[in-house]
């Protein structure tokens, strides 16, 4: 819709612009257009050259083809007619009659039809006229996105004014299904600029047991070409007003900003609500960055009450982070302030904050004319917490590292330092468990007493040394279309030493304060798989599969594994198994997952199958397992029906629990032009997490009509 009339009529009439042709016969030709016809003749009398019978001209990228074109030199007027079609690249403007005055360029066309291949834009009016510089008039139009002469959609209007980079009003307009009139709009208006344009959006209308009856009308603001914002009103007659704003920016040297917040007072709570959502990256030099990702909310069960999808309604934390980075070539220093909330927890009292963290690292630093690389990392930590132990932790870590190739194609690479950490720690009056975490209720922790408060501090020694080498071969192959397949070996060897001492006098603020040590011999061996593709002329190359299997054998010491939160206190760790094979495209198996080799077992497992193709079918399940915390199964599948319906269900359910997460299914009936989704939302009811929160089941269905080229014209909620 927009400027498209426009352009087509701008572009008949510079096809005409005044000029002295003389006859020619069939062909004419000056530098920038060229007519051709069968019969090409000028009247001197009239002063006006008349072309005939298959007329073709051509100018600047443009084709005008009619039957008949004149041009009235005295006059100054110009106009084709019969079978009149002007095209550009694969856009077209058909009509019965083309006039032109040259004079101010303004003119009409009758009966013309604008095909844009662009989003399959149709417009069509018995009038269509240029009244000024950048207005236009279109009578009795009619605009779809669908092709045939009977779309399945249009809108009409008895008349549209059109000013370029401005807005389009139309009168009297109807909204159209197939030939059945089902809305009808007295004024109707829209943007038509080339560029961003301010306005309201589509509204949406729903209703639900939650919020009632809703109507959310959002208004789009374009502050600068850098700037633009969107406000929602929220009208939620069982919950009160809401008002949302989304405000975004752009800046040079790739600085940017996105400022989303939400508030409203929920009058079935009787107290204010809402959420503050601010990310922010500036460039303040070359070498000096800005950075924020800040997620507040005014009350701990907002997201369980208002959020929708996955991830927000049952998220746990939310991180807020406000940090300035300085880089110098193989430097960092970075500052930070750190704060978290659990919306788990009854309040925020003893969860452990980091204001601020700040950290200085340097890597890669040739020490003189030897082959030592030096490096340093570092940090200092203010912890702080009003329910807890808080205090101050300061880390120095410097390092050296040789690295070098020995004949036979060997890659060896050698790194030792030493940890040093000072605490200033006070208010120390925490249990902690036999992992050293904190505990809520003493039993079965062990109170640490005041002697980790105070200064303290520690020292632990480390080294370590890896051993590799890369083996590749190239196969040649008859698979299909695939001429070559190149295998990548990596081994890889390393042994790890940290100092082993006790340190159970320190504060312990996270697990960098328990670092285990011990002497850890690893090994592992990385497959990677490439094939070459005969495709066209140019060979195309795709990663086919990546395997990697580690393991590692505890010398000495002990170890602690995070994600199961077990120490087996025996020598080989788990078979760790990673994968990513990919043997035709869009068809993906992932893997990760550790194999406890004394019992025989999965302790951690993660896998995922996705298959797709591009008729909408589509199949995906991935499973999460780890011992004693998680057991998790998540499933997606969309089947093409019988055009044109399809079908698509997604699936969380949790095996530990023995019931359904969440259950979503979509049944669309899409057209050519417009589709229509049905989407049925299931959630448990009163499903309780840690600390006494409750996640309000939710039982939704969802109808959204799309229009092709317009977008989703909103939801209407069932329930």
């Amino acid at each position: 819709m927009k400027s498209f009339p426009a352009i087509f009529i701008v572009a008949a009439f510079a096809l005409l612009l005044s000029g002295n042709l003389p006859a020619c016969g069939e062909e004419f030709a000056r530098p920038g257009v060229t007519i051709k016809a069968n019969t090409l003749t000028y009247d001197k009398d009239e002063d006006t050259y008349n072309a005939s019978g298959n007329v073709e001209i051509l100018w600047n990228g443009y084709t005008l083809l009619s039957d008949i074109a004149s041009l009235h030199q005295t006059a100054n007027k110009a106009d084709a007619e019969g079978r009149v079609k002007l095209i550009r690249d694969s856009d077209t403007l058909s009509c019965d009659r083309l006039d032109v005055n040259l004079a101010n360029d303004q003119g009409e066309a009758l009966n013309g039809d604008i095909f844009v291949r662009q989003n399959n834009f149709h417009v069509r009016g018995k009038r269509l006229a240029k009244v000024g510089p950048e207005a236009y008039r279109l009578e009795h139009g009619v605009f779809t996105t669908c092709d045939g002469e009977s779309p399945s959609w249009k809108f009409t209007a008895s008349k549209l004014d059109v000013t370029l980079d401005d807005y389009a009003t139309g009168r009297d307009a109807m909204f159209y299904i197939k030939d059945l009139p089902l809305f009808y709009f007295p004024y109707l208006a829209f943007p038509v600029k080339r560029e961003r344009q301010s306005g309201f959006l589509f509204p949406r209308v729903g209703s639900s047991s939650q919020k009632g009856f809703n109507l959310d009308i959002p208004y789009y603001w374009v502050i600068s070409p850098s700037q633009d914002a969107t406000f929602d009103m929220d009208i939620q007659t069982k919950r009160g007003v809401g008002l949302g704003v989304d405000y975004r920016y752009l800046r040079p040297q790739e600085s940017k900003g996105d400022i989303k917040s939400y508030f409203i007072y929920d009058t079935q709570k009787d107290m204010a609500r809402g959420n503050l959502i601010v990310k922010q990256v500036e460039a303040l030099s070359p070498s000096l960055t800005f950075r924020s990702d800040v997620n507040l909310t005014l009350d701990r069960q907002f997201y369980a009450d208002y959020g929708e999808v996955t991830g927000d309604y049952n998220r746990q934390f939310l991180d807020s982070t406000i940090a300035l980075s300085w880089r110098r070539q193989t430097s960092l220093l970075n500052s930070e302030l750190r704060y978290e909330d659990d919306l788990y927890a009854a309040n925020n009292g003893a969860t452990l904050q980091k204001l601020p963290a700040v950290t200085f690292t340097t890597v890669g630093e040739k020490l003189g004319a030897s082959p030592l690389y030096v490096g340093l990392d570092s940090s200092f930590t203010h912890f702080y917490r009003s329910n807890g132990q808080k205090g101050q932790r300061v880390e120095l870590h410097p390092t050296a590292a040789l690295y070098t190739t020995i004949p036979g194609g060997l890659d060896l690479s050698f790194r030792a330092g030493y940890l040093l950490r000072f605490y200033n720690a006070y208010g120390g009056d925490l249990f902690f468990n036999d992992m050293g975490q904190p505990a809520i209720i003493p039993q079965p922790a062990v109170r640490l007493d005041d002697t980790t408060n105070g200064y303290h501090g520690d020292g632990l020694a480390d080294a370590a040394a890896t051993m590799s080498t890369n083996l590749v071969r190239v196969y040649d192959t008859e698979w299909g279309s695939m001429r070559r397949l190149r295998h990548a070996l990596v081994p890889e060897v390393g042994y790890t030493i940290i100092q082993d001492k006790g340190q159970n006098s320190l504060p312990f603020f996270d697990f960098d304060d328990r670092i285990v040590g011990g002497q850890l011999l690893s090994w592992s061996l990385t497959n990677y798989f490439t094939g070459k593709f005969a495709e066209g002329d140019t060979p195309v190359y795709r990663d086919l599969a990546w395997l990697r299997l580690s393991q590692g054998y505890q010398v000495s010491g002990s170890r602690r594994n995070l994600l199961t939160l077990e120490d087996e206190g025996r020598r080989l760790t788990d078979l760790r198994v990673e994968a990513r094979i990919t043997p035709i495209p869009k068809v993906s198996f992932t893997i990760d997952s550790q194999y406890n080799t004394y019992r025989a077992r999965f302790s951690t497992g993660n896998a995922g199958l996705d298959l797709s193709d591009d008729k909408g079918n589509l199949l995906g399940l991935s499973y999460r397992f780890s011992s004693s915390q998680v057991d998790y199964l998540e499933g997606k599948a969309g089947v093409a029906l019988v055009k044109p319906f399809v079908l698509k269900y997604t699936g969380r359910y949790s095996i530990d629990n023995r019931g359904f997460l969440e259950n979503v299914v979509d049944l669309e009936y899409r057209q050519q032009c417009w589709s229509v989704v049905l989407e049925y939302r299931q959630r448990p009811d009163s499903v309780v997490l840690p600390g006494g929160l409750r996640l309000p089941g939710a039982n939704e269905l969802v109808v959204n009509f799309t229009l092709s080229g317009l977008g989703s014209i909103g939801k209407v909620r069932a329930f």
